[in-house]
């Protein structure tokens, strides 16, 4: 593995702290995930229903606080500002405003995926494209009877643009990952309060 990151040179040594970037933002990422749901309990949703009804609103919002991760604690946000302030008119603004404070958190460190996605192969290229030089300067040099006297630049070329592509495939496979959680989370949420609105409403 130490020979293949010499023989990259320098370019190859960006792209492997790339690498670890990549790794541990998605490891990160995967673990916020696993704690925040993507959807909520079929049954609590109908037991906040039925206090809904009954205007029990104290308790829907202490029954919303027992389900854990974003989704909760959004529900539970909106259940306090919205059935206890009874201030109906602007339920889809006061939702939007709750998801602005609560998604950054599911949203944190994710662009650097998509910024590792679209560098590492630019990078890599680079690399092909200092390892050709280099190829070709050793070929001016000595001329083509000497195959290892180009080795080393063509080996660079091939191992940097192999680099990227494998950094770059990964993160961006996560990145659409992560962005399709967050995508289906604000969908559960804004269901959910449309369903806590059309109930306070009647």
């Amino acid at each position: 593995m130490l020979f293949y990151i010499k023989a990259g040179g320098p370019i190859l040594y960006i792209l492997l702290i790339l690498s670890v970037i990549s790794l541990g933002v998605i490891l990160e990422r995967s673990l916020c995930f696993f704690k925040n749901k993507t959807s909520i309990n079929p049954l609590l949703k109908k037991e906040i229903k039925e206090f809904l009804n009954t205007k029990k609103y104290n308790e829907a919002i202490e029954l919303s606080k027992k389900e854990k991760g974003l989704v909760g604690k959004i529900l539970t946000k909106f259940l306090i500002r919205y059935c206890l302030t009874e201030d109906y008119k602007n339920s889809d603004e006061l939702l939007r405003e709750i998801e602005l404070e609560e998604m950054d958190i599911l949203e944190k460190n994710t662009y650097l995926l998509g910024i590792i996605a679209y560098t590492a192969p630019m990078i890599g290229l680079l690399g092909t494209v200092t390892g050709m030089i280099q190829a070709f300067g050793k070929i001016a040099e000595s001329g083509t009877g000497d195959p290892n006297a180009i080795a080393g630049g063509i080996s660079q070329a091939l191992l940097t643009t192999a680099g990227g592509l494998i950094i770059a495939i990964p993160s961006i496979i996560a990145y659409n990952i992560f962005n399709k959680k967050i995508e289906k989370i604000s969908l559960e949420v804004e269901k959910t309060a449309t369903f806590i609105v059309n109930i306070v409403k009647r």
